[in-house]
């Protein structure tokens, strides 16, 4: 008689446990995304060399010297998603999001009418988004090898005839993200005779990403009752903490018209929980037993990487000025992540800004051999691999900058390729996701 059987595991555990941590929890938590004020995403940040605005300020606390008044800004932001398979006729699966990812204020003491020794002693405090997690994701796959052949070279043996080939074998994947990766700052900034601008920060960081995946696969072969032969998979993915990190940067103006900066984000400290849950059944011919685990633990030997910011900006007297930027970041147990970007910014009237801005991104995970490895004890069930190949974003902004009030608007479109892995034998998916991005940014400040 036709039975299910299900295997049920429950746990939370330490990420950083010896061979339960998956170098892509390091991915998740790593990566970041344009965001910030208007100004800030309409130059693609490439702002280091540039600073007076509170988003460049987190790549570079020198950028805070620039200041010569007090001022307040925030920032409101709308996110759309398209995430679709590529070379696949499926809808793509779209989300939205709205939120407030910058809120700044900023002290500035000393004279700014001086032109000689210390100018300003500046302050800053700020929140910021680093990072949202919102995709939804639908996938067709086939494999020269099911999870079920898989599960039976690891011993679990679920009296199914698996196939041998692709074509006998239908599968599809669903995945939802959700979280975010928020920064809060305290930023010290001094400027020299409108020459050399040095600052430090502290960062402090507080992290959630959640993820609920679903892989089910269903075989030609089918039962003594005439039904096919089936396995799903259904598991969650739950990570959260803090951390705490440091930063130093300098500005250096050669000569009027030449701006030079440089920056170092240093690793940051963090603790982070980890919980996991599963689902994993079969359909066949016999019964089996379920089995139940639970573990708790926190995993306090993740370190956020180092990043390093170099930057020049050309600024043509009051008319506007040309950035460019190379980021560099350094994550144990990933690939170096590389970063060039542009930016752009004219006056073309007093008080009147328009910007456009561009950017290339590498990713920690060119190496796609790093694949999750199914583990053979089930201490963990999300095996699907998500690889960033690569991340590009254009933008353009506009911005009025009065005696008492700032007014900005940026529009970004920002296209990611990914590759996926439903679990290790699987084959790859290409995936494209389309993100759109609005911003609109409101300030105060005191002249």
């Amino acid at each position: 008689m036709r039975r299910r059987i299900s295997i049920v595991i429950l746990f939370s555990l330490l990420l950083g446990r010896a061979g339960v941590g998956y170098s892509q929890d390091y991915d998740r938590l790593s990566e970041r995304q344009i965001m910030g004020t208007a100004r800030y995403v309409g130059m693609s940040g490439a702002m280091t060399a540039i600073g007076g605005d509170p988003s460049a300020v987190n790549d570079n606390p020198a950028g805070l010297g620039v200041y010569r008044h007090s001022e307040v800004m925030l920032t409101l932001d709308f996110q759309r998603d398209r995430t679709r398979q590529d070379k696949c006729d499926s809808l793509p699966k779209t989300a939205n999001l709205f939120m407030m990812p910058q809120v700044s204020f900023v002290v500035a003491f000393g004279n700014p009418g001086k032109e000689q020794g210390v100018i300003t002693n500046n302050l800053m405090f700020s929140y910021s988004r680093l990072r949202s997690y919102s995709r939804e994701q639908k996938l067709y796959a086939g494999s020269d090898r099911s999870m079920g052949e898989l599960l039976d070279s690891y011993g679990i043996d679920l009296k199914i005839p698996y196939p041998t080939t692709p074509y006998n074998t239908y599968s599809d994947f669903r995945l939802r993200e959700s979280g975010y990766v928020n920064q809060y700052n305290i930023d010290w900034s001094i400027n020299i005779s409108h020459r050399l601008y040095i600052g430090a920060g502290l960062r402090m960081y507080s992290y959630r990403y959640a993820a609920e995946a679903n892989y089910y696969e269903v075989f030609a072969q089918y039962s003594a009752d005439g039904k096919p032969y089936d396995l799903e998979n259904d598991n969650s993915l739950i990570m959260s903490g803090f951390g705490v990190g440091g930063s130093f940067g300098l500005i250096y103006r050669p000569c009027k018209w030449v701006r030079l900066g440089a920056s170092i984000l240093t690793p940051t400290a963090n603790t982070v929980r980890c919980s996991t849950s599963g689902v994993m059944s079969a359909q066949t011919d016999s019964l089996r037993y379920g089995s139940r685990r639970e573990t708790y633990d926190e995993w306090k030997d993740y370190h956020a990487p180092l990043r390093a910011s170099f930057g020049a900006a050309l600024q043509v007297g009051l008319y506007g000025m040309l950035s460019l930027q190379y980021d560099y970041s350094h994550a144990k147990d990933a690939d170096d992540l590389h970063t060039l970007r542009a930016g752009l910014e004219i006056v073309p009237i007093p008080g009147l800004y328009l910007n456009a801005g561009y950017c290339y991104e590498s990713t920690f995970s060119k190496s796609y051999d790093k694949i999750v490895p199914l583990d053979p004890a089930f201490e963990r069930y999300d095996t699907h691999t998500l690889r960033p190949k690569s991340t590009q974003y254009v933008s353009g902004a506009i911005g009025y900058r009065g005696q008492i009030f700032i007014v900005q608007m940026a529009y970004q479109y920002r296209w990611q390729n990914l590759r996926m892995y439903a679990y290790e034998t699987a084959q790859p998916i290409d995936i494209n996701t389309d993100t759109h991005r609005i911003v609109l940014t409101l300030g105060w400040h005191r002249y």
